[in-house]
């Protein structure tokens, strides 16, 4: 956590499909496992620090695979060009997270489930935010229990 700031490489362009890619690659198996169907469109091209933000969505993503529901699984990556930045989302219509919880889940360590439910540290959200929050933009939750969960996060364009 502590070296996001000062370990992370410099920023460059980075094609976000490349790193999308690479993500479903690694998850793989996970993605078979639970048949999980991904869509995504053709993202931008942003400025940032390539490994830190595969980390991003991978977390996003594996996060999304975990948390599903008994319904088949579909996660839909999407991205808006808003003025000065892009908005993407991850959404999925896994088991969701109550309204109280969707500022908790950032802080580091902190799970909504118990260990033999659900295997995880609690680092995953906190490390996106981190992430998220070196490449200058927000990152935030919409979502209700047994209704999927969206997190949408900003990237400034310059």
């Amino acid at each position: 956590m502590s070296r996001i700031q000062t370990r992370g490489q410099e920023f460059s362009f980075v094609n976000s499909n490349d790193i999308i890619k690479d993500v479903l690659d690694i998850l793989q198996i996970s993605i078979e496992e639970t048949k999980a169907t991904i869509n995504y469109q053709k993202l931008p091209l942003i400025m940032g620090d390539k490994f830190q933000l595969t980390q991003l969505w991978q977390n996003l993503i594996s996060n999304a695979i975990k948390f599903h529901s008994e319904k088949p699984l579909i996660i839909n990556i999407t991205v808006e060009d808003k003025i000065n930045q892009w908005l993407f989302a991850v959404e999925d219509n896994g088991i969701g997270i109550a309204p109280e919880f969707k500022e908790r889940i950032f802080i580091i360590f902190q799970r909504l489930h118990r260990q033999e439910h659900y295997e995880g540290t609690g680092i995953g959200l906190a490390l996106c935010q981190k992430i998220i929050n070196r490449h200058g933009g927000k990152i935030w939750v919409e979502s209700d229990i047994g209704k999927g969960a969206k997190f949408l996060f900003t990237i400034p364009k310059t």
